[in-house]
Order: structure tokens, then C-alpha cells, then sequence
């Protein structure tokens, strides 16, 4: 069959079938480019053994046994038709189909800018009867073909009433069903029909099945079927305890209950239900299971620009059970007679009728295959229809700064003048609705309303907040100058409860039963109102209301926030870290990268060249790392000497750095300069002030450290700190306050934070070294976004010398006798402030020679850039203790030899803005390169950093 297309991608929930048999169909578990997916230990989650295909390496099949992360080029496959899981090279594979559903953002390649939303699905099956799926006569029924092909998915339904994750609604309270218990029956070799006492003592041969459906094979012990209820005939001993599923039913569900309706109501009527609903709660009629594949009985007119509706249909995975809705049609429309257009027949569907089957529906199929049609709208509102195997999943989808026409956005400026009065909250200059998105440029097109009362605190929106009426007009805006709400923003697929008198009373019928207040979104105008399908009332009805009407019952964005984990599963989980603690970072799907020196780029030698372990420390009381002397001294990267070489690795730190010459202690603790000293006005790397430390440190309410052992410990890290420092970084103690810190570093060059000050506070407690610093970050982006995947806007550092980052072999964790403050700071340097801050992301390293990951590297690198331009503002116009000295000196000062930083950031930012404003159609990498949308925001700060020097050098 030849190699794999380069083209081709595999996603985890792909259908694939294995190249030169047509029988042999499965899903895809796991791939190398979902790092969802990349639990550890993956045969924890298999019943039987995981098998290795002989293309596949013993040692690349280990290394997946220990991290879960599928080697690039293999996948992990659950075979619907071998009863088996395998790892498998992708080459052996052929993609059949690609499970979307509507809410799915997607792209037709990873390098396209643009994205689309799925508003609609339409499916069709190939479909096999359940009572011949048994692992002894599968395949012999497969090659007999009894497969009853393109099949709509709209003439079926799921065997089971309930499933696990449906919505649910109860009185004025909506859950989702977490757990379904079946009462099951089955039909023994003497025609006898038994409902068995334990369920769950049923033992079937395919150990993938999650639930028993009718004609599953099973067997038992012969006292579940003695104590069972017997429905035809007695228990015979002399009957084998093996037998056939002729029927289940559901006797109760346990519910996670979500939300309330919102509206007024004594408190007793909203009063939470019982987590477990028994037969008699699930016929009240109050109780209704929302489905979500129902079409509206009822539907409004378009709203201008809206989108068709009608395209949502029901959705079938392979693997589902499933009965046709009108039997007795299908058996008349697939009779056997139609072949279709590839040659094969269409198959027939023979229905067995209940006096044949002691009066048990016995006319359940098996999905083998699905194949699938989306409605895509994109960025740009055009509207097309695709094959889902022609679609990826936008890897960018949890953008905070990506937007898609028809939701409610507001500007990150605050409005000025007054407003409501209260504290704490955020009232934005403007809100609008996006009309259309120019993904490459970073470009939205939006309509403002003309005089919105919208108002957050946090995340929520406040009541009374009203977005009001729509300006004609439209306006382009940088998607950096923007964010949606999720308390405002809703998408396609979201559940929400419609406020009170949000629906107009005529639209309303007068026989209307169920719930109006709970629906599915399923539509965004482009006049701020979206369409909500009311699908638990009858009739189904589809209304419109403003944005600022409902609010988010549930998505499927929650089950990754933890919502899935009960109390139990919190404990299990915390067991299994305990179980895997010695695990490195790649089984926690958390791996490292590689280390980056000083100019952006990896470096070379091993870890240990940069260990300063003093073997013949002489104290006695905790050993320390020795000292590194060199008179031939390390120059910042900023001073007027130093050049940028991508090829050549920075040196270990060295005694001298900073543009200045430190001064070396002899055996008497004596400081003298060294022989070749260079006088030079530049600020010292290490001080200790005789000032009170800034009331703004993060720790100045912190208990100082008062131990002995600790502060000889802290004395030897200034002794450490005051020779070794690397350039770049400045650090200021206090004689008053020893355990606390105050470190400057400038960004490295060739790196989006090239010339940008960085300011972190480090507390050394009483329990140091025995247990890390502590380390806040100091982000000054004013809540526009982060700069770094591990540099928080709150302020936390994720390093694994912090505690904070799971370490591996190449990363330890803190080791108190062994690990010092410098090597905290070199990390951060070399580690943290990199070119590609992207990949530091958790588990994305794996990705960072595939070529699919630049765009998204690249967007990444772009808002970085832009953002620490403006950490250059806040420097040299905020007070920023102890360093206003430094600071001015090292951006304003224009003495010869001062490294003039903001002439720096001033021209390098103008090269790139000139770089990017060329219409060559070179790619685009975020750091000399940008986007349309980045280029408005870095002109932006470029404007107020010539303002800066053009202001009096006393300023």
C-alpha cells in the first residue's frame, strides 16, 4: 500500500483501519501530538496486555510502557475487531474517519491562520448485528459481511437510556449522569432467562466493553444465576453459567448536580436532589435526560448573517449500540438489493422479530464505522462542508487572545469616568461582537455597542449588566487589544440557564412542558444574541436571547478541569502520585526542555559543567558549592563589546560579569581588585544595603530567619552570589533583613525578552536550606497575559529547583547540600527566559523539532515580545527599589562604555516592525518577524520608550 501521506495526521479518537484488511478496524487511544494523552504507565488502563507491533522497536515500546507518550510516528490503537490494544506505526494505518462534533474548533492544516468552528455534523455507519459481535465467530461473521452500510445517523439511537455524561434536569436542578446501574438479563443454552443478583460478577470476553449491551456473551458463577430472578424456567446445575444478554435496565443513576434555575423560590424548592435517582425519581415527571441530538419542533427566523441550524444531528461514535428508530422501515429500505458505488453491497437488515426471541428486542447493531460530514463556519463567516478526515483540531483552541466571529468581546482598557460603585471591579471602555477574524493578521473586525453597562469582578459578570444597542459601523482591532469573558463569551455546544424574562412571553406556546430556562446554545448572530435549543421540553423550542441572559450550566471544557474527579478519585489519584513519585518529568506529562544558554540557543556540555560543589568545604555544617574564579571574565550581552553568537554556548558563570570588576577575596576574607582590573562605572552585581528593604517586597511580612545554621547558610550564598553572579542579573540583600532578596535580570538577547528587566523577590527561611526559596515573580502586565509558560502572572516561578516543577534526570530537584540560590537564577536565565517560550509548556517539548508546532510557537513568541516591552515602560516610570540606579543606568545612561538598553530595545523593536511590514512571505517567528495585530501593539510601546528618552536624563 506505500508509505503514510505526509499530510495525514492522527488525532486520538480516529477511526483507523490497518492497510490491506479490510476487517480490521479500531480507534485511535493515543498519539505523540496529544499531550492530553500522555498519561504514564499506560497499561494501568488495559485489561489485558498492551502488544507491540514488530515494526516497532523493544526500546521505543519500553520507553511507552514507562512515560505513555507514543513515539513520533506510532499510536496506540484499541482494535474493535481483534480484541486488542497496539502500539503501531502510522504507516501501517489508514485514516477512516475523525470523530468532530459541533463546538469543535478546527483547521485545515496546522499552518493555516485561519480557524473554523463545526456548527453542524451529518454521519453515516456502517453497522453490524450486536448478536454475531462475539469474540468466537467475529471473524467469520465479518468475512461473511453481514455489515449493514451508510446508514444516517439520525435514523438511530443509542441502546441505553441513560449514558454516563448526559445532562439531566430535575425539578429546578441540572446534572450530569456519573454512574448508570443495569439490571441485566440473559438467556442460558436451554432458552431459561434469568436476571442475574450481581451484574458486576458478568465476566465477557472482550474486555473493552464498558457496558453490557443485548447480545454481549457472558458467563458467571452458577449462584448468581441461582440467586438471580428467573423470568423463564429454574436454575438447572446442569446448565453452563454462560449465556446471552437479552436485556438491561437501568435501576439507578448517581448525578453530579450542577447548577439551580436562576430565579426567585423558597429555599426548600431548591433544595439539591439526592446524588442517587432510583426508578421512582427517574419517572417523576419533572425529571427529564436532555437530548442533544433533538431538532427543534419550533424554530425562530435566522437573525441576519446567522447560520443554518438544521445541520446538528445525532452523534455516533464507532463502538456505540444502537437500534434503529422505525425497525420495521429499515428492514424494508435495506433489503439487500443496493450496491453501492465502491462495490460493495449495502447490506440488509434482517429484523428478528419478539415472538422469535421469548418477546426480547434482540435488533441491536454494533457501530463498526462511521464516516462524517461537518459544517464548518470560519474566521472570515464563509460557511463549507467538509470530510472530517480533511480537518485537524486547532491546536490553539485555549488561545485566551483568539476570538471567532459572533462572540462578545470588550476591550483590555478600563473605562474611564465614573461607575457603579463598587470595589474591585472591571468596567471595559468597550464591548462589541466580533463580525469576522483575519487570522493571519491578528485582525478582528468588530461592531461596539453603543453605551454597555457591562462590569466584572474577576471573571463574573455583575448583575445588572446589559450590552444594549449596536453601533452600525465596524472597526479593526488588534486580537491583542481584546479578550472574551467566560462569563459573557458563549460558544457552540455550551449548556446554559436563561435568565428570568429573557424570553418574550409570546414566543413561549401555551402547551409548552418542561424546563424554558435550560438549553444548549447552538447559534451565534452577529447582533449579540445567540440561539439557545430548549431540548428538555416539549415541544423543542429555539429562542433568542442576549448574551448577557444566560449563564454557563456546563461544558465540555470542565470534564479537563477536574470536574470529573470525585473525593474517592482525588484520593486514588493522590496514591498514585505517591506510587510514581521517583517517576521523572516525562511520566508526570511534564517534561523538561532542553537547557538554553544565555543567547537563546541550547547549550552544549553536560549538566555537571556547571555543578560548583565544593568537595573540601572546610565548615563542616552544610557542604556548599565552591567558587568559580576567572580573571578572564564573562561581558554582558549588553555591554557595547559583547556580539551574539547563536553557535558558540555561554560559558559557566564566571567571577566576573556585569560590565563590571568584581572584587576577589584572598584566604583572609580581604577584598582587593585582581591584577587586571578595569575601572568601570557600572552598577555591582551584589550589594547589601544598609536601607530598609522595599515595602513592596512579596516576603517583607515573612519571619526572618533567625537559625544559625541558616544564616550561615545564607551567608555562604552572598558569598557565592557577590563572585559568580552571571551577566545580567543584579541582586540586592538588606543588613536588616539577610533572608531576603531582590533580583534584576535583563533579558537575554535573540530571545522575545532581549533587553527587558526582570524582577524577582526570593525569601530564604529559617528552614533553609533544608527546603527551597521561595521566588515571586513580579509580572507587570496588568493582567493582559502571561509572558512565560512558567513565569505566572501571580506571581508563581514553575521550576524544579523551586519545588514547583516536577525534576527529571537532567533537572534535580532542590538538594540542600547541594543546590544553591545562583543555581536558581542560572536556571531561570537559561531555562526559563528562552527563544521558544512555547515549548515550556508542560509536555510540549516532544514537540519542538515538528514543524506543525511553529505557528503556534510563533504567536507565542510575538505576545512575549510585545509584552516585555512594555516591563521596559514600567522600569523607568514606576519606582522599582533598590534598582533605580541600575535601571537608569543601564537604559538611560549614554556615558561611553554604559550599555544604553533603551537605545537597544528602541532599534531592535523598529527592525522588527520594519522586517514584518515587508511583503515577502517569509514566515513569520515572532521575534523578528510578527503579525499584523502584534505590530500595533509593539508600535504602541515603541512610542512611549521614545518618549522615555526623549525626557530629561534626571527624569
Amino acid at each position: 500500500m506505500g508509505s503514510r501521506p505526509a499530510d495525514v495526521v492522527f488525532c486520538v479518537e480516529d477511526t483507523v483501519g490497518l492497510k490491506g484488511d479490510k476487517l480490521s478496524i479500531g480507534v485511535v487511544d493515543r498519539c505523540f501530538g496529544d499531550v492530553d494523552s500522555h498519561s504514564p504507565r499506560p497499561q494501568r488502563d488495559y485489561g489485558e496486555d498492551i502488544e507491540r507491533h514488530d515494526q516497532v522497536s523493544a526500546d521505543d515500546f519500553d520507553k511507552f510502557m514507562w512515560s505513555g507518550i507514543p513515539p513520533k510516528g506510532t499510536v496506540l490503537v484499541s482494535w474493535q475487531t481483534k480484541y486488542k490494544t497496539e502500539l503501531i506505526p502510522e504507516a501501517r494505518l489508514e485514516l477512516l474517519d475523525r470523530a468532530l462534533y459541533v463546538g469543535d474548533v478546527v483547521k485545515r492544516t496546522f499552518k493555516d491562520a485561519m480557524s473554523g468552528t463545526v456548527i453542524g455534523t451529518k454521519a453515516v455507519c456502517t453497522l453490524f448485528p450486536a448478536t454475531m459481535f462475539n469474540p468466537a465467530n467475529l471473524h467469520q461473521a465479518l468475512s461473511e459481511d453481514h455489515s449493514i452500510r451508510v446508514v444516517p445517523a439520525e435514523e438511530l439511537i443509542n441502546v441505553h437510556e441513560y449514558v454516563e455524561g448526559a445532562l439531566v434536569v430535575y425539578g429546578d436542578w441540572v446534572g450530569r449522569i456519573d454512574q448508570v446501574f443495569d439490571e441485566v438479563a440473559i438467556k442460558l443454552a436451554n432458552n431459561s432467562v434469568v436476571v442475574v443478583e450481581d451484574p458486576e460478577d458478568l465476566e465477557y470476553e472482550d474486555l473493552m466493553i464498558e457496558r453490557l449491551s443485548v447480545g454481549d456473551m457472558v458467563k458467571t458463577k452458577k449462584g448468581n444465576l441461582r440467586r438471580g430472578r428467573w423470568r423463564y424456567g429454574a436454575f438447572d446445575p446442569n446448565v453452563r453459567p454462560h449465556g446471552t444478554v437479552v436485556e438491561t435496565r437501568t435501576v439507578w443513576i448517581d448525578v453530579r448536580w450542577l447548577t439551580r434555575r436562576i430565579g426567585p423560590g423558597a429555599p426548600e424548592e431548591h433544595e439539591e436532589p439526592p446524588a442517587r435517582l432510583f426508578t421512582d425519581e427517574m419517572e417523576d415527571p419533572s425529571f427529564r435526560i436532555y437530548d442533544a441530538a433533538r431538532s427543534a419542533d419550533i424554530s425562530l427566523p435566522l437573525a441576519a448573517n446567522g447560520t443554518d441550524r438544521s445541520y446538528q444531528v445525532a452523534e455516533v461514535a464507532v463502538g456505540d449500540r444502537v437500534r434503529f428508530k422505525d425497525i420495521a422501515g429499515a428492514a424494508v429500505k435495506y433489503d439487500g438489493s443496493v450496491t453501492l458505488p465502491n462495490g460493495y453491497p449495502q447490506g440488509k437488515v434482517t429484523r428478528q422479530m419478539r415472538t422469535e426471541t421469548l418477546g426480547y428486542d434482540m435488533n441491536v447493531f454494533h457501530v463498526m464505522q462511521t464516516h462524517t460530514k461537518v459544517t464548518v463556519q470560519w474566521q472570515d463567516l464563509t460557511v463549507t462542508e467538509d470530510l472530517s478526515p480533511s480537518l485537524i483540531p486547532d491546536p490553539n483552541v485555549e488561545d485566551d487572545d483568539e476570538v471567532w466571529p459572533g462572540e462578545v468581546i470588550c476591550t483590555k482598557e478600563e473605562a474611564e469616568g465614573p461607575g457603579p460603585d463598587v470595589p474591585w471591579t472591571f468596567r471595559p471602555a468597550k464591548v462589541g461582537i466580533v463580525q469576522a477574524v483575519k487570522s493571519h493578521d491578528r485582525i478582528a473586525t468588530v461592531r461596539w455597542f453603543e453605551n454597555p453597562t457591562i462590569q466584572f469582578l474577576d471573571e463574573d459578570i455583575i448583575p445588572p449588566s446589559e450590552t444594549g444597542k449596536l453601533c452600525e459601523a465596524t472597526e479593526d482591532v488588534s486580537l491583542y487589544d481584546i479578550r472574551s469573558s467566560p462569563s459573557l463569551t458563549r460558544r457552540r455546544g455550551d449548556f446554559v440557564l436563561v435568565h428570568p424574562n429573557s424570553i418574550e412571553p409570546q414566543v413561549l406556546p401555551n402547551n409548552l412542558q418542561g424546563p424554558s430556562w435550560f438549553g444548549e446554545v447552538i447559534d451565534l448572530g452577529l447582533d449579540g444574541k445567540i440561539t439557545v435549543r430548549l431540548g428538555a421540553a416539549e415541544p423543542t423550542l429555539d429562542v433568542r436571547v442576549p448574551s448577557e441572559r444566560v449563564t454557563l450550566a456546563y461544558s465540555s471544557d470542565m470534564d479537563n478541569l477536574g470536574m470529573e474527579g470525585s473525593e474517592d478519585d482525588d484520593e486514588e489519584d493522590s496514591d498514585e502520585e505517591e506510587s510514581v513519585s521517583d517517576f521523572d518529568s516525562a511520566s508526570f506529562n511534564e517534561m523538561w526542555i532542553e537547557y538554553e544558554g544565555m543567547d537563546g540557543e541550547p547549550i552544549e556540555g553536560n549538566e555537571e559543567d556547571w555543578s560548583t560543589e565544593d568537595e573540601e568545604d572546610s565548615d563542616g555544617d552544610i557542604s556548599m558549592p565552591d567558587l568559580v574564579r576567572s580573571d578572564d571574565a564573562a561581558t554582558s550581552n549588553t555591554t557595547p563589546d559583547a556580539h551574539s553568537d547563536a553557535d558558540k554556548a555561554p560559558q559557566p558563570p564566571q567571577a566576573q560579569s556585569n560590565g563590571t570588576t568584581a572584587a576577589v577575596e584572598d584566604t583572609n576574607g580581604a577584598s582587593h581588585p585582581p591584577s587586571d582590573a578595569i575601572t568601570c562605572t557600572g552598577p555591582e552585581p551584589f550589594l547589601i544595603l544598609d536601607t530598609p528593604p522595599p515595602n513592596d517586597h512579596h516576603y517583607i511580612t515573612k519571619s526572618p530567619a533567625s537559625s544559625s545554621s541558616s544564616m550561615r547558610r545564607i551567608a555562604k550564598e552572598h558569598k557565592i552570589l557577590r563572585t559568580s553572579l552571571p551577566p545580567n542579573i543584579f541582586v540586592r540583600t538588606w543588613e536588616s533583613r539577610m533572608d531576603l532578596l531582590r533580583v534584576l535580570m535583563i533579558g537575554p538577547e535573540d530571545t522575545p525578552y532581549e533587553y527587558a528587566p526582570f524582577v524577582i523577590d526570593f525569601y530564604l527561611s529559617s528552614d533553609y536550606p533544608q527546603f527551597a526559596p521561595e521566588a515571586f515573580f513580579h509580572s507587570w502586565t496588568n493582567g493582559n497575559g502571561p509572558v512565560n509558560p512558567n513565569l505566572y502572572e501571580d506571581g508563581k516561578i514553575c521550576l524544579s529547583l523551586l519545588g514547583t516543577w516536577h525534576a527529571d534526570e537532567r533537572n534535580e530537584s532542590w538538594t540542600p547540600g547541594k543546590s544553591t540560590l545562583l543555581q536558581v537564577l542560572v536556571s531561570i536565565m537559561g531555562l526559563v527566559l528562552v527563544k521558544d517560550p512555547y515549548y515550556n509548556e508542560a509536555g510540549y517539548d516532544v514537540h519542538r523539532q515538528a514543524q506543525e508546532t511553529r505557528p503556534s510557537s510563533a504567536l507565542y513568541t510575538e505576545r512575549s515580545y510585545f509584552r516585555t516591552r512594555a516591563f521596559i515602560v514600567h522600569a523607568l516610570t514606576k519606582d522599582v527599589a533598590p534598582f533605580a540606579e541600575e535601571l537608569r543606568y543601564l537604559y538611560r545612561n549614554e556615558d561611553e562604555g554604559a550599555p544604553r538598553l533603551l537605545d537597544k530595545a528602541i532599534e531592535a523593536s523598529k527592525a522588527v516592525l520594519e522586517r514584518s511590514a515587508q511583503d515577502n512571505n517569509e514566515e513569520r517567528d515572532g521575534l523578528r518577524r510578527i503579525s499584523l495585530g502584534a505590530t500595533v501593539m509593539l508600535k504602541r510601546q515603541v512610542e512611549k520608550l521614545e518618549e522615555l528618552k526623549a525626557q530629561p536624563k534626571s527624569a
